[in-house]
């Protein structure tokens, strides 16, 4: 099948890779801010999560906030920035949509469980939004159309990544 052909199957999948590579903008462009504007440091994310820790609805998220991301956040300000920038890498690309999915929704739901209770409306607005999206990400393969997975998925079909 050729690249032209690909773009020719008969499916809906177009649709979600419009929202998935516009989500994958906004991934990378979130992380290579914060990679540009001394999130590195770890003093932004300690702010957020003290501010929004009491406010969290799950004890044992509040506990997991408090006791591991405050005390080790320098690595968590790297893991955050380079995850973000490598989701918005595969989401653009729509390479391994499915794992950098399931990461993405995790990524959001922490942020959504962690900041989003005590921050501002439209941060809990948001997160929820991306969250939904990156789980009908995961469900519908949505690297399929318009991205690599399409070509992997052809040459791999049993594959569960594709």
């Amino acid at each position: 099948m050729s690249f032209a052909e690909n773009f020719k199957q008969s499916t809906y999948l177009g649709y979600i890779a419009m929202l998935r590579i516009l989500l994958g903008f906004h991934f990378l462009g979130t992380g290579f801010e914060k990679l540009f504007h001394n999130f590195l440091t770890g003093r932004s994310l300690t702010n957020d999560m003290l501010r929004g820790a009491p406010h969290d609805p799950l004890a044992f998220h509040r506990s997991f906030i408090l006791g591991v991301v405050v005390p080790h956040v320098h690595f968590l300000s790297y893991l955050v920035t380079f995850g973000e920038i490598a989701i918005g890498i595969s989401l653009l690309f729509g390479f391994l949509v499915r794992v950098s999915s399931s990461f993405g929704a995790f990524h959001n739901l922490n942020i959504l469980l962690a900041i989003g209770w005590g921050g501002p409306s439209s941060v809990l607005g948001i997160n929820r939004t991306f969250v939904l999206l990156h789980l009908v990400f995961v469900l519908s393969s949505a690297g399929r159309s318009l991205g690599v997975d399409g070509f992997l998925h052809k040459r791999f079909p049993a594959s569960i990544l594709f």
